[in-house]
């Protein structure tokens, strides 16, 4: 024997066998946007990562959308980012406009 190892041909999984799991249905434009603020006005005083959210709407896949839709709320002053990594929101006090800049806290000096 050379004691070269033997290999084997990997298998592939029948496509016939798979099963994808539904998708959810897609919402009317602008709805994930009211859920969004909806669930960030309903609890003042937490704040969320996108991935957060995305759970609590039982809509992973809808993530990066939802981290978007949080960066517009911040623009439009209805929202803060309270927290630089992860990234964390909160509904803007008042939802009056506040400078992005004044929501997170300064950074920590090593």
């Amino acid at each position: 024997m050379t004691g070269r190892r033997r290999r084997f041909a990997a298998t592939r999984p029948d496509p016939t066998t798979q099963v994808k799991a539904p998708r959810q249905p897609a919402l009317p434009a602008g709805q994930l946007r009211a859920m969004v603020l909806a669930h960030l006005r309903a609890h003042p005083h937490l704040d969320f990562t996108d991935t957060d959210l995305a759970n609590v709407f039982n809509r992973p896949q809808s993530r990066g959308a939802i981290r978007v839709i949080c960066k517009t709320l911040m623009a439009q002053g209805l929202a803060v980012q309270t927290r630089q990594r992860p990234q964390r929101y909160r509904a803007a006090p008042d939802g009056s406009a506040q400078p992005q800049a004044a929501a997170l806290p300064p950074p920590h000096s090593t």
